[in-house]
Parts: C-alpha cells; structure tokens; sequence
C-alpha cells in the first residue's frame, strides 16, 4: 500500500515539474532554434535521386544546406546553346542553374580543382 502511494506522489511531482517548466522549455527553444532560411540562390548543387532519362523527362534532386537540412524539388535538363546532355543518371551530382516555378534545371557536374 505504501509503495503505490510512493509511487503516485513521485508520479504527481513528475507531471507538476513538466507542466511548470514547459513554459520555460517553450522560451528555450524559442531562442535556441536558428532556423535557416535558404534562398533558392544557395541551392547550387544537389544528387538526383531520379534519373532523368530524355530532354523533356522530369527527374528529382535532392540539395544540402549549411545546417544539414535537406530540400528536394524537380529536376530538368537545362537547355543551353554549348552542350548537349540527353540524360542523367540517378546518384550523379548536379549544378542547378536555375529554377522557375519550382523546378530545377541541372547540368551534369564535375569539380575541378585549380592548381
């Protein structure tokens, strides 16, 4: 008999200490959280994680921002007057050039490093 009265004093004091702190926990993480806004300027490169497979085909890219937060949207291919890229395969790192309306138009891409 003692020890479930024990038991429901420790469980009252634990839901009294939630209740009385949440309004603190609530402050915290309002100060605490920095969110990240990205501007879609940042979104330069991204993985596609659907192959786009012609010049009209619509595939998917996923990016990385600073903050580990990730944002996929459309992908096509960008249309431009020195190359021609009929497709991309799913896993190839790719430039956004652009985006309109939501969609990302992509080009291939390879770093190069300048020595």
């Amino acid at each position: 008999m003692i020890f479930i009265v024990i038991m429901l004093v420790f469980i009252f004091l634990f839901i009294l200490l939630t209740i009385l702190s949440l309004p603190g926990m609530a402050l915290f993480n309002k100060f605490s959280d920095q969110r990240y806004q990205a501007d879609e300027k940042e979104l330069l490169t991204g993985i596609l994680t659907t192959a786009i497979l012609s010049t009209e085909a619509t595939g998917e890219v996923v990016t990385n921002f600073v903050n580990e937060s990730r944002k996929t949207m459309p992908a096509k291919i960008f249309h431009s007057s020195q190359g021609s890229v009929h497709s991309i395969a799913k896993g190839t790192e790719v430039l956004i050039i652009e985006t309109k309306l939501g969609i990302a138009y992509v080009i291939p891409y390879q770093q190069t490093l300048i020595s």
